[in-house]
């Protein structure tokens, strides 16, 4: 088992308060104190973020070691167990995501069999992962949560209750907390996640339900006007997707989630790709809970 954590992650900040020269009544030059203040890596000076008195420097290595420590108390037989982590300095140092993989914990689709329907392949599992965020420029807060990956298409699994199991600002007193039932429950999840998408695969859809419900869910604009208000662009890439997972899934429940999961985890985009890919998971969770996808899953 290794739960080491990168040394790009092990850097320390410094809290400047920001100030403006002005003069005073006797003409003479002097400095005024605002409240706000600059955060700036110890190592290289960089600006990372610019906020009040009241926001909490929280190094990202000490989020990273206290789940570190849950996971080792829960773990049994360490020293067998397999895990992977990856972490991720992102903008500088302005975000960060670590992702823990415990692949003893994999459900293996192939073997789920009935009514002929049977898929192979060594990667046709999913393994839990745990997901930390946090930043230093105000844009995420420090979060953790479940979360489970496809390893053949290294798709998130995105659930219809997509959430963070633990969320604190960073102007919040007390620390993040993460406990040992916080972590059980994580696995449990997972562990109810393979009878659900077998059940995906069972379920026959028509192509017309699929556009239908991307066209009412991932690839609309939610515009005002009283107008066709869905993106073309998103529905060309979903049909790219959707003819490849047809292929290898035939016409089913699993292969539009997998054209959903894998739209929302390999964004093709100029932006922030890590910024992308969270606002689609939380966008492919709100499908799975709209009318036109229960209508298909029913």
């Amino acid at each position: 088992m290794s739960l080491a954590i990168n040394e790009d992650v092990k850097f320390d900040c410094s809290k400047i308060q920001l100030k403006y020269g002005t003069i005073n009544e006797i003409n003479e030059e002097q400095d005024e104190y605002v409240n706000r203040y600059a955060i700036l890596r110890k190592d290289n000076g960089k600006l990372l973020g610019i906020h009040s008195g009241e926001y909490i420097v929280r190094p990202y290595y000490e989020l990273a070691e206290k789940v570190n420590e849950v996971v080792e108390e829960c773990i049994e037989n360490k020293n067998k167990y397999s895990i992977t982590t990856t972490d991720r300095i992102l903008e500088g140092g302005k975000k960060y995501r670590r992702d823990i993989n415990f692949w003893d914990k994999a459900i293996d689709m192939r073997n789920y069999k009935s009514n002929g329907m049977h898929i192979e392949g060594a990667d046709e599992k999913i393994i839990p992962q745990l997901r930390i965020y946090s930043s230093l420029d105000g844009r995420w807060g420090q979060q953790i949560m479940w979360s489970s990956v496809y390893v053949v298409c290294l798709n998130g699994m995105v659930r219809p209750d997509w959430t963070f199991v633990v969320y604190n600002k960073h102007n919040k007193k007390e620390d993040i907390t993460f406990a040992i039932n916080d972590f059980k429950s994580g696995v449990e999840a997972h562990q109810e996640l393979g009878e659900d998408l077998f059940k995906m695969m069972q379920k026959q859809v028509k192509v017309s339900d699929v556009k239908h419900l991307f066209k009412k869910t991932l690839a609309n604009r939610y515009t005002k006007l009283d107008i066709d208000d869905t993106s073309e662009n998103i529905m060309e890439d979903l049909n790219v997707l959707w003819t490849r997972y047809v292929a290898r899934y035939k016409c089913n429940l699993f292969a539009v989630y997998q054209t959903a999961t894998d739209w929302a985890s390999h964004p093709d985009t100029r932006g922030a790709i890590h910024n992308v890919s969270r606002k689609r998971e939380k966008e492919v969770a709100k499908m799975m809970n709209s009318p036109e996808w229960l209508g298909l899953a029913a």
